[in-house]
């Protein structure tokens, strides 16, 4: 099963965030297109790690707590 289908399999049952990264600038860890869904308790794919990944899980799981927030993070 790839990643695609396990994210639409697990969204069926529960809300989730989807995060993609939708341009890049420079040395990037990921390109263009890049995606992980953000469920409350997992995450299916990554961004590339490290800072960035980590404040898109922190917005992603404010989102689905019903938080507001911005839509593009940079």
């Amino acid at each position: 099963m790839t990643s695609a289908e396990m994210f639409l399999t697990r969204l069926a049952s529960e809300p989730a965030v989807l995060v993609s990264v939708a341009s890049t600038k420079g040395s990037a860890p990921r390109e263009r297109g890049a995606w992980m869904g953000v469920f409350a308790h997992g995450v299916i794919g990554t961004i590339g790690g490290g800072h960035l990944e980590f404040q898109a899980l922190e917005a992603a799981r404010a989102r689905l707590a019903g938080m507001p927030g911005e839509e593009v993070l940079r």
